[in-house]
């Protein structure tokens, strides 16, 4: 008897990636599968310094068992409903980094998209074009509101994928991110948010 197949928990337009990933012009988003941690782990090394200005798990002490740690927990929370973690692929199979939609608000639910990408894979757009397609697809269900992201003022890369994502800026939050190094960060805030019918 085969094993029942678990259907994950959350919007239908999220559950769906499950059974079919996302594709876009150079990319295919998946959602976590065991063992991605053999992928994940060689990136995030590889791209440790650029990463650790900027992501506050960025750190040294990220290891093996970290990221497979990462890797179980974002599946259980996909299944669950409590968090959308997806991979970065291109069409011949390249591991390119992470992004996903992070449920936040309690009254109002919102989403929150984050992306990194791998430093030999960074510059190439792949980033700006992951974002773009979760908009879309966020935004093809009339439940969804609002989109946002976040980034520290000082990473001006980031802030241009957010740009060129058509993301507007709403504000800063002084002081609401303890990074590793024991430093408080601002954050800028960027969002999109559904125009309301005439």
């Amino acid at each position: 008897m085969k094993p029942r197949r678990t259907v994950p928990a959350g919007p239908g337009w999220l559950r769906a990636l499950s059974a079919k990933p996302l594709r876009t012009r150079r990319l295919v988003l998946r959602p976590p599968r065991r063992g991605d941690d053999r992928l994940v782990y060689p990136a995030v090394r590889e791209s440790m310094k650029d990463l650790a200005p900027w992501l506050v798990w960025a750190t040294d002490a990220y290891d093996e068992k970290a990221c497979r740690a990462y890797v179980r927990n974002a599946m259980r929370d996909y299944a669950a409903g409590r968090g959308f973690a997806l991979f970065m692929f291109a069409h011949d199979g390249a591991f390119v980094g992470g992004t996903g939609l992070h449920v936040r608000g309690a009254s109002a639910r919102y989403y929150e998209i984050g992306y990194w990408c791998r430093s030999s894979m960074a510059g190439r757009g792949y980033a700006t074009e992951a974002v773009k397609a979760l908009l879309r697809l966020a935004f093809a269900s009339p439940d969804v509101s609002r989109i946002e992201i976040r980034c520290d003022p000082r990473n001006h890369a980031s802030e241009r994928v957010i740009r060129k994502c058509g993301l507007k800026l709403e504000g800063r939050l002084r002081k609401i991110v303890r990074h590793h190094d024991g430093r408080l960060c601002d954050h800028l805030v960027f969002a999109k948010v559904r125009r309301a019918r005439a």
